[in-house]
């Protein structure tokens, strides 16, 4: 599978949750493979003007599958919130061109839950979306903004 396939899931996926706190999901970088000076990934914009993105990293050898939290992490770790989120709507959508997927950890890499999503294709290939990111010109809320968002069947039934 190629990064650009499977960020397309990606980037829809995000679209189809319509999260009340999303203002827009952007695709961004020039590369088309990982390890490149501008990697490919999936930003998600937040109505804070924070951001939490996906990108296309070499996976490590040595990145360590985490179980997913019980709780999505709050707003002001949005780099960890991005990839429970993603998690939980590749449970969702179940997507078949995936054979699975796990947040990971990484040495060196020190965040809250997990530093990657790593995905493995029907194919064998293995797609690893690293999180990161960036604050916005808002305060982040200090609690989630919509406790009770529930993931919509479009996500589960359009995947």
């Amino acid at each position: 599978m190629q990064v650009s396939q499977a960020l397309d899931i990606m980037e829809a996926l995000f679209r189809a949750a319509e999260h009340p706190d999303i203002t827009a999901v952007e695709r961004y970088g020039r590369d088309d493979q990982p390890g490149g000076q501008s990697p490919p990934g999936v930003k998600v914009v937040h109505r804070s003007g924070s951001t939490g993105m996906l990108w296309a990293a070499v996976p490590p050898r040595d990145a360590a599958a985490v179980p997913p939290p019980d709780e999505m992490p709050p707003p002001r770790l949005r780099a960890a919130r991005v990839l429970v989120f993603a998690h939980r709507l590749l449970d969702a959508a179940r997507p078949e061109q995936f054979a699975g997927w796990e947040l990971c950890r990484q040495p060196g890499v020190e965040v809250p839950v997990a530093a990657a999503l790593r995905i493995t294709a029907h194919d064998k290939s293995v797609i690893y979306l690293r999180g990161t990111s960036a604050s916005g010109a808002g305060a982040e809320p200090a609690e989630d903004p919509h406790p009770d968002y529930l993931i919509p069947e479009g996500v589960r039934s359009g995947a």
